[in-house]
């Protein structure tokens, strides 16, 4: 198969052109597909997080905040709600994904022709109404940023190594290389700045650039232009180490006054204590067997097809360093035991998917048919996206009714002074009520997980008086059954000692419970 291909400002300016449909449509559905109310996993804290500006859990995702503060104000201030306009965030994130996936898989492609664009909208189809990536493109998470920073970092390396493979030493001497070098170094900053897993696809990206610049072009000056592009983005965690010192209405609570948290904060050491195993819930196993395994499996043979077609040239060195990413990437999701992995999968999916592209090009009956070609993909998939639009507006439907459970919940909470304990991350979506619409200011709403640990459990201690876990085992962070009991047996010792009421909320039960007082400790 040919490497061999012709651009023109013509045929790039068209490129672009069905790279920002595809991203305009995909920006309109998920802005449709977003609900205005909060969904569940991270995303009450990331809608609170980005309405308050402040810090979220581990890393911190400094940019994600900080562009997207803004963000989130404005739409709320044109009216939308707070849920809705850090929905939209994530979704305006997942319209520049589909827009660089779908412009990637069309220069992946290995011959010229207006066929092109017909393959480039097969991993489009595939990918962009998967409901494991829709939850990332519709509710305030951080992955559809992430897929987006993937897809330009995979489409910059292309650029380079292409121009490296045209134009040899001619490219350094004009500066280009520097250029490229600076531009480079910039990608790996936002990357690392936005999530850590970026190292698992910059790595091999990086070393296939090493690779092809070759020690010639490898010289001090331009190694110190990538430092220098990646630490402006990098400087961002800044605002982790600031609001350690100067804590803000909406901030992760173990996030503690010094140089040491703000540094376990970056590193996410909190949670090294999920390596070693592969433990997803029940229902997010269910999901990712429908949604995630088939297509990973789809993406490893197009990978694998794809570099075997292309048998020399950047395209190959490409594909080859996107396959490494993915395996690499795939072995460490494997040893993290977190219970709800999906998320993770979504650069491999993203990335990997777009080698069926080249795979396509192999077929001439698209080349010499693209309209009807587009038709019959486009009615392939048309079904397949369809249920899957049917799932996603399903979960929506399924969140508006949780908001409404949860804030009858809430308003039947009628005392002004209380401990409001909840053994959830859901417990942000009643800060948002507290802290973003000012309702029940006096309430100390608090997840008692996060007691256990040495912060937040000081500051308890010295402004009530009392250390509410002490007696009590803090227990694994993969053990849900003793981080529940040990739940109940803060809930009991805060009770006990303190004479505000105690309310236990149990959103999954749909229980709002105030402890009954012992005899000695008087309300």
């Amino acid at each position: 198969m040919q490497e061999t291909r012709r651009h023109t400002p013509a045929t790039d300016h068209l490129s672009w052109r069905s790279s920002l449909l595809a991203g305009a449509i995909a920006l309109v559905a998920y802005l449709v597909l977003a609900p205005t109310v909060t969904g569940d996993k991270d995303a009450a804290e990331f809608t609170l997080v980005l309405g308050a500006g402040g810090v979220a859990h581990p890393s911190g995702y400094p940019l994600f905040t900080l562009l997207g503060h803004p963000f989130v104000k404005l739409l709320h201030a044109m009216g939308a709600t707070w849920a809705y306009a850090a929905n939209a965030w994530s979704a305006l994130g997942g319209a520049l994904a589909i827009m660089l996936l779908h412009r990637l898989a069309r220069r992946l492609v290995p011959h010229e022709g207006s066929a092109a664009g017909v393959e480039a909208w097969l991993p489009v189809l595939l990918f962009a109404f998967n409901p494991i990536w829709t939850y990332e493109a519709t509710l305030a998470e951080t992955g559809s940023w992430h897929v987006a920073w993937a897809a330009g970092a995979a489409l910059l390396a292309l650029g380079l190594l292409e121009a490296m493979a045209g134009k040899g030493a001619h490219t350094a001497a004009h500066g280009a290389w520097r250029r490229g070098a600076l531009a480079w170094g910039l990608v790996c900053g936002l990357g690392l700045a936005h999530h850590l897993t970026a190292l698992l696809f910059l790595a091999p990206l990086s070393f296939a650039l090493a690779r092809a610049a070759g020690r010639r072009r490898l010289t001090t000056d331009v190694l110190l232009l990538v430092v220098a592009g990646a630490l402006a983005p990098l400087l961002s965690y800044g605002y982790i180490a600031w609001r350690a010192f100067h804590p803000g209405a909406a901030q992760w609570p173990t996030l503690a006054p010094s140089w040491r948290a703000v540094f376990d904060h970056i590193s996410a050491a909190q949670y090294r204590g999920y390596f070693g195993a592969y433990k997803p819930s029940p229902g997010q196993a269910a999901n990712l067997a429908r949604y995630v395994y088939p297509f990973v499996g789809v993406a490893a043979v197009a990978l694998a097809l794809a570099i075997r077609r292309l048998h020399h040239g950047s395209k190959r060195t490409l594909l080859w360093a996107v396959a490494a990413g993915c395996v690499i990437q795939t072995g460490v999701i494997l040893a993290y035991g977190v219970p709800d992995p999906g998320s993770y999968f979504l650069p491999v999916l993203g990335l990997g998917l777009t080698a069926l592209a080249p795979v396509a090009a192999a077929f001439g009956w698209l080349r010499r048919n693209a309209a009807l070609a587009l038709v019959v993909i486009v009615a392939a998939f048309g079904a397949l996206d369809g249920y899957w639009l049917k799932v996603n507006a399903d979960r929506r439907a399924l969140y508006v009714q949780q908001e409404q459970v949860l804030r009858g919940m809430w308003s039947a909470i009628t005392v002004d002074q209380a401990f409001v304990l909840w053994h959830s991350d859901m417990i942000h979506q009643l800060l948002i009520w507290q802290v973003l619409d000012g309702e029940k200011p006096n309430l100390v709403i608090c997840n008692p997980a996060m007691l256990t640990h040495p912060w937040p459990r000081r500051q308890f201690t010295q402004k009530y008086g009392f250390d509410p876990v002490e007696g009590l085992v803090s227990p694994n962070l993969s053990d849900g059954a003793a981080g529940a009991r040990m739940a109940e047996g803060i809930a009991r010792r805060v009770n006990a000692q303190s004479p505000l009421p105690v309310i236990e909320f149990d959103g999954e039960k749909r229980s709002v419970r105030m402890l009954k007082k012992p005899d000695r400790v008087q309300p």
